[in-house]
Formats: structure tokens, sequence, C-alpha cells
């Protein structure tokens, strides 16, 4: 694992998700901007790894 996928685990899994929890739960108080920043942050973290890992198994031949 380097050094940048553990970045974008630590962001995914952990910051994000806290963020939302303590907007959520009144904690923070955070613009709705940032909120939606968020959203887009973890989509493209997310988008970026699924289609990495869609390509690493290309060379595979049980995948389509």
């Amino acid at each position: 694992m380097t050094f940048n996928d553990f970045l974008a685990l630590l962001l995914a899994v952990v910051v994000i998700p806290t963020l939302w929890i303590g907007q959520g739960l009144g904690e923070l108080d955070l613009p709705g901007e940032v909120i939606g920043a968020t959203i887009t942050i973890e989509t493209l973290i997310t988008q970026y790894y699924y289609r990495k890992a869609k390509t690493s198994l290309k060379g595979k031949k049980d995948v389509d």
C-alpha cells in the first residue's frame, strides 16, 4: 500500500464520514458548500479506486 492509497483510505473511511456524523449530530456547523465538497471528494476517491481495480484485473482471463 502506497502513501497515496493510505491517505485516500484515511480520508474516505475516517475523516469525511466523521465530518458527516459531526454535522448530523449538530456538533459541527459546516456550510453546505463544505458538505457538498466532501460528497464530491468521497465520490471521486471511490470512482478512482474502482476504476483502478478494474484495469488491474483486465489482464486476467476470468474478467470480461
